[in-house]
């Protein structure tokens, strides 16, 4: 059932508590390295597909852009401009570079590259919660009793974190980043699938942060900072140089005593770490000031733009999964997709124009550097919102059907696939399953849709579900 907004947040609301991250890498104490960045490494160094079959990989990189709180398919990407007055579309439509597929009109940027793109039109699940939508949406799976929760120990991996257990990765580029933000319901805590969860903290992204000071200021772009890259503020870099000496003497005495092959492993990823932390160019891949003040400005004088723009420079230097969560929680003002009321003026003005310099953009920018045939770009919500429009322009929440746009990495461009009935209701062609999505995502990046025993043995990821080959086949 759609849900309707209440003071301080919409009905799914429910309280969270401050749920605890792990702990920010600090150089101060180098045995922090064995907890974080060094086991992010262990888990790059360790990924196989224990010998079973994977799909040929289309594609080396994926940058996903996840669009938290429910963008209406409507006003996006799958508009009704003949369907009743109360359940069409509240705006104009344009025609795209395919001819009779249409967008919303204030999607100019994204329309004219949709030859590079394939519309999804008939996506659905049941979770219409915030929490239970984008548990589901990222990792396939819904939370035991109430699906509305957020995040918990014993969450399946966000899809990410899937993808960074078997993707080869040999840059010193981490391959899993997350920015600008954790995305939530409401409140301190996190969304089930932004993490790892019961793979362990080692398969958690890296996190990328944005500025708070710089965050949507007049006349001024947004900056990033990277806790985990972060030197002590008491830790000049002649020291961190003298104690990372002082460790690998200590190590060189340990290894006389005799050392196992574990431990060797770690004495490497100890080592890969600390030149993470000093390496100029892994710095310089962060150093988003470098581009183009005009290419930056093509992206969006915002969050969601820059993170686009910082994600195409990090697979351009090796990252392989990097995810961009468009609002910290569902209702932020200018970038929460969770439309109940006014609507029609918040989408105009915010989200919109936002959603549309940065993903046009950057699929643009990437083709144009060659780049988009090796990076896969997706641009998602949780769900959906409710057919029928309210007289503000607001909707609620819809799982029954939803709408998605995927480009590059081998995704067929100029497609339209499923469709929806007149009021973009419920799937009528080609109903894709929520979980599908994912394992096309990890098919396209060669990535294996299945689990496996302690003996080895293989079974689906998801019993019953498939990718949607008409994407890419």
């Amino acid at each position: 059932m759609p849900s309707h907004a209440t003071p301080g947040g919409c009905s799914e609301f429910m309280r969270l508590q401050q749920l605890d991250r792990r702990s920010f890498l600090q150089v101060g104490g180098l045995g922090m390295l064995g907890v974080s960045l060094a086991n992010v490494l262990a888990a790059e160094a360790r990924a196989s597909n224990y010998g079973a079959e994977v799909p040929r990989a289309r594609a080396k990189n994926c940058i996903f852009v996840f669009l938290g709180g429910g963008p209406s398919q409507l006003e996006t990407f799958d508009p009704k401009p003949d369907a009743p007055a109360d359940y069409r579309t509240i705006y104009n439509t344009i025609q795209t570079s395919v001819p009779g597929t249409l967008m919303c009109e204030y999607l100019p940027d994204i329309a004219k590259h949709a030859d590079k793109a394939a519309l999804v039109r008939s996506v659905w699940h049941k979770y219409a919660g915030h929490f239970g939508g984008h548990r589901y949406a990222l990792t396939g799976q819904a939370a035991p009793g109430n699906p509305d929760v957020q995040a918990r120990p014993d969450d399946k991996p966000g899809i990410q974190s899937l993808a960074m257990k078997y993707l080869k990765h040999t840059s010193a580029m981490p391959a899993g980043i997350m920015l600008p933000w954790l995305a939530t319901d409401q409140g301190n805590g996190a969304s089930g699938g932004m993490g790892g969860g019961v793979l362990g903290k080692q398969y958690d992204p890296i996190m990328v942060e944005i500025e708070k000071a710089t965050l949507d200021q007049p006349g001024k772009m947004p900056s990033f900072r990277v806790p985990e890259f972060t030197l002590h503020p008491t830790l000049t870099a002649n020291r961190f140089e003298d104690r990372r000496s002082l460790l690998g003497a200590i190590e060189n005495q340990r290894r006389q005593l005799a050392v196992s092959a574990g431990a060797q492993e770690m004495n490497s990823l100890y080592t890969r770490a600390c030149d993470l932390l000093t390496s100029p160019k892994i710095k310089e891949g962060f150093e988003i000031e470098k581009e183009d003040a005009k290419l930056r400005q093509q992206y969006g004088q915002n969050a969601l733009g820059q993170s686009c723009l910082l994600a195409r420079r990090l697979v351009e230097r090796g990252a392989r999964f990097v995810q961009v969560n468009m609002s910290r929680y569902v209702t932020m003002p200018g970038y929460g997709w969770d439309t109940h009321d006014k609507g029609e003026q918040v989408m105009k003005t915010q989200l919109l124009p936002k959603l549309n310099s940065a993903v046009g953009s950057l699929i643009g920018d990437l083709a144009e550097r060659g780049m988009l045939k090796d990076t896969l770009v997706v641009a998602m919500g949780e769900f959906g919102r409710t057919p029928r429009v309210k007289k503000d322009g607001g909707r609620d929440h819809w799982a029954n059907c939803y709408s998605l746009l995927m480009a590059g990495g081998g995704v067929h461009g100029g497609l339209v696939h499923g469709k929806s009935d007149k009021n973009a209701a419920y799937p009528t062609n080609d109903p894709v399953e929520a979980r599908e999505i994912i394992l096309t995502i990890l098919t396209l990046l060669g990535v294996p849709t299945f689990v496996t025993d302690n003996l080895g043995r293989a079974a689906p990821l998801f019993e019953g579900a498939g990718p949607v080959e008409r994407l890419y086949s």
